[in-house]
C-alpha cells in the first residue's frame, strides 16, 4: 500500500516504483552538480565549489553574473539507483535549499540564488506551489533533465 506517500508520510527513502507516480529519472545531488558545472562552463562561467566554505554547493561567475547554486537530488548518494526520496523528504531538502540561499544572500547581496534539482514532476510541483514567491526573489531553477541538460525558469 502507498498511503506513507500519497498522505506525505516522513518514512525512509522508497523504491522509486512504490511512489503513486514514479520520478522519470533519478539523480544525487553530486550528478546535479556535475550536470550545472558542466553546462556553466560551456557558456563561458567559472566555477568553484564551496560546500564547505560558506555552506553552499557551487558559485559560477562570468563577466555579467555571479550565480550562487545550492543542489538536490531526488536519491541519495549511498542508496541504491532505485531507491528514492518520499514526498516529505523532498519537501524538507527543498526548504533547506531555499533557507541556504536566502542566507547566503544576506551576506552577499547582488548574486543570482539559483535552485538546481532534477527536472521530475514531483520536484517541479513543489517549485509551482510557490512560484510567485521565488520570481519575487529572484530566485532562478536550473532543471536538470535525464540527458543532463539544463532549463533555466
Amino acid at each position: 500500500m502507498m498511503c506513507k506517500e500519497q498522505e506525505g508520510g516522513i518514512g525512509l527513502p522508497i523504491q522509486n516504483h512504490q511512489l503513486i507516480q514514479a520520478d522519470p529519472f533519478v539523480l544525487s545531488k553530486s550528478e546535479v552538480l556535475h550536470a550545472v558545472k558542466d553546462y556553466l562552463r560551456r557558456e563561458g562561467y567559472e566555477t568553484r565549489s564551496l560546500g564547505e566554505l560558506c555552506g553552499i554547493d557551487l558559485a559560477a561567475a562570468n563577466e555579467y553574473h555571479t550565480l550562487v547554486i545550492e543542489a538536490q537530488g531526488n536519491h541519495a548518494e549511498h542508496h541504491e539507483k532505485e531507491i528514492v526520496f518520499t514526498g516529505s523528504q523532498l519537501d524538507t531538502h527543498f526548504s533547506r535549499q531555499l533557507v541556504k540561499l536566502l542566507r547566503n544572500y544576506e551576506k552577499n547581496p547582488g548574486k543570482t540564488l539559483v535552485m538546481a534539482n532534477p527536472d521530475t514532476p514531483r520536484l517541479r510541483k513543489k517549485a509551482k506551489n510557490i512560484k510567485q514567491a521565488l520570481d519575487d526573489l529572484g530566485v532562478v531553477r536550473f532543471w536538470v533533465k535525464d540527458d543532463g541538460s539544463i532549463e533555466w525558469e
